[in-house]
């Protein structure tokens, strides 16, 4: 874009400092609110920390940018032939951000980890282990006066602008409920046990998945270091 004469910014991603990596399968609630300090303090709430800053506001592209930014993709609403050319330079094919996309790939596949995630996830909570430790932290909830069949009941609540005393307690008995009944270590034990079932049955894909993640990274490394070169 700089070639053309446009300076096009590119968003960095938000990370937590609570969740370094950015990743959904290391969110600090995957199994519902479990540290004590965080519970008293906020309740249901997210931490300051734990919450993605707003994005910067962005101005839309005007026409000609998007002409070299997308050059001769097909637009939905579009009409007639795309330029060919801006301002004395040849648009490249699919414009620039086909360019980037020849030149690095097709960037990180994530389809399969995620779907793997959320397949865990979702099959953990139906192992006996796991729903007999639900029934447990139920019970201790209940003797409370707190009626949850599940942990990420609670999480599924409206909640108000900013904590309650409430909320606080009904947090602080939930983290102490699931300390009681070692729900978050025999949860993870499960859920470990079914990833690894997963990752061995898909090894050979998810081999192929890292080997283009990792060709995408020397290819971006490269271009980095000619651009920063020039």
């Amino acid at each position: 874009m700089a070639r053309f004469g446009f300076d096009y910014a590119v968003g960095a991603s938000w990370k937590s400092p609570a969740d370094p990596k950015g990743d959904a399968a290391n969110m600090v609630r995957r199994y519902g609110v479990s540290d004590t300090e965080t519970a008293a303090r906020y309740g249901y709430h997210p931490a300051p920390d734990m919450v993605p800053a707003a994005p910067a506001s962005t101005q839309p592209m005007s026409d000609a940018e998007s002409s070299v930014f997308l050059g001769d993709t097909p637009q939905p609403g579009s009409s007639g032939p795309a330029p060919k050319s801006y301002k004395g330079q040849e648009i490249p094919s699919h414009g620039c951000s086909g360019e980037a996309e020849r030149k690095l790939g097709k960037g990180l596949q994530e389809r399969l980890p995620e779907n793997i995630n959320d397949a865990s996830f979702q099959q953990s909570m139906s192992t006996p282990q796991v729903t007999a430790v639900f029934r447990s932290w139920s019970t201790c909830m209940k003797k409370h006066g707190y009626s949850f069949q599940t942990p990420l009941e609670p999480l599924r609540d409206r909640l108000a602008d900013s904590s309650s005393a409430a909320e606080i307690e009904m947090a602080k008995t939930d983290v102490a409920c699931k300390q009681k009944t070692n729900l978050i270590g025999t949860w993870v034990a499960m859920e470990s046990a079914i990833q690894k079932e997963l990752i061995e049955k898909n090894q050979e894909a998810l081999a192929q998945v890292r080997a283009t993640a990792q060709k995408t990274l020397e290819r971006s490394a490269k271009v980095i270091a000619e651009g920063s070169a020039s």
